[in-house]
């Protein structure tokens, strides 16, 4: 790799890869830490303030407060489900387009849960699961996360024990792609990452041509092995992307502005940025034909990330409202006290997957 790839100092562990493993079931008497917040209100459901203030109803129980949610994620299942890895190499994208070069390459992991029983002769929902800032492909699943990974898996085993949702695939990638010796300051290091901003921005490349093709021949989803883009396409409404902070960002600028043929259920947890007449033509123009399904918003009244989040969906809801329909097809939820950490967003996972698929 040539010396144009040494210019910056780069987090090591981000985008580093691992041998494919199947890891040890799942579920965990682990809680994750929360911050002062999750004890702040009482735990109630199905109504939310709306992101224009007024209280909205919903159909679905929507845990919309903090206070006891450890509840739904403390105790592990006796029949947990499990998570293993995949190894990739695809190209850095997203350097390549900022950069203006070609020919890298970077060895990648993403991780998948898998339900208890999983059964390749069935056909499973999928969800795609991203980070945020700093983290990497194992924070919501795997120790990478902390204690985060058994809390994660003990709310999806739950939710599928209760039947609360399909059985459904969370596949967990990672939006950084550092090629070998090609390094960058993070903030986590105290600098700022100069493609912070691009990453959600060009992750739809990825997503599209290396992450679902290899994830979906090999797992038993309803594209049926087929992943051609007519499959994919057909299978659409068996498919969801989330995520959180920039991984929520990524969910409006790669998901729904390039991917919507692929994805018909979104979850944006802590923000929703994008440039919002490129959103709107994009959606009203290349992708007119492919409606979503539903639309979770979820964030918090201390999460610095509010005010931008509630600009952005407030103008869908106003300017395109023949196809985000609060109380149908979207739904904003704000945890009283609600800060930008995970016991806010695995509350917004389990509310995604109430509605999701459904």
């Amino acid at each position: 790799m040539s010396n144009v790839f040494s210019r910056r100092t780069f987090l090591a562990g981000l985008g580093a890869t691992s041998t494919a493993a199947l890891l040890a079931g799942c579920g965990s008497s682990q809680q994750p830490q929360t911050d002062s917040s999750s004890t702040t209100a009482d735990e109630s459901a199905g109504k939310s303030e709306g992101s224009s203030g007024e209280q909205t109803d919903y159909k679905y129980d929507f845990v919309t407060k903090l206070k006891k949610s450890e509840k739904l994620y403390a105790d592990a299942s006796a029949t947990p489900g499990s998570v293993e890895s995949m190894t990739y190499t695809c190209p850095s994208y997203t350097i390549e387009a900022v950069d203006g070069i070609t020919g890298t390459s970077v060895n990648k992991t993403l991780y998948v849960y898998l339900p208890n029983g999983y059964d390749s002769s069935k056909q499973y929902d999928i969800m795609y699961l991203l980070h945020g800032t700093g983290d990497n492909e194992g924070y919501w699943l795997t120790s990478d996360g902390l204690n985060k990974g058994a809390s994660t898996c003990n709310l999806l085993d739950m939710m599928h024990d209760k039947a609360l949702c399909p059985d459904t695939i969370i596949v967990t990638p990672c939006y950084y792609s550092i090629p070998d010796g090609y390094t960058i300051n993070t903030a986590l290091e105290g600098g700022d990452d100069p493609y912070a901003d691009e990453w959600p921005m060009y992750f739809w490349q990825e997503l599209r041509n290396d992450i679902i093709p290899l994830v979906e021949a090999k797992y038993s989803t309803y594209a049926g092995g087929d992943v051609s883009e007519d499959s994919l396409r057909a299978s659409r409404n068996h498919r969801a992307f989330s995520g959180l902070s920039r991984g929520s960002m990524t969910s409006i600028n790669s998901a729904m502005m390039h991917c919507l043929d692929y994805f018909s259920w979104i979850g944006s947890y802590s923000g929703a940025w994008a440039d919002f007449d490129t959103f709107k033509s994009t959606l009203d123009g290349e992708y007119a034909d492919y409606p979503v399904k539903f639309w979770y918003n979820g964030n918090g009244t201390a999460d610095f990330s509010l005010d931008n989040h509630q600009e952005f969906v407030g103008k869908a809801l106003e300017q395109m409202p023949d196809r985000f329909r609060d109380g149908d097809n979207y739904a904003w939820v704000c945890f009283d006290g609600g800060t930008h950490s995970y016991n806010c967003w695995i509350l917004d996972l389990y509310n995604s997957l109430l509605a999701f698929f459904q």
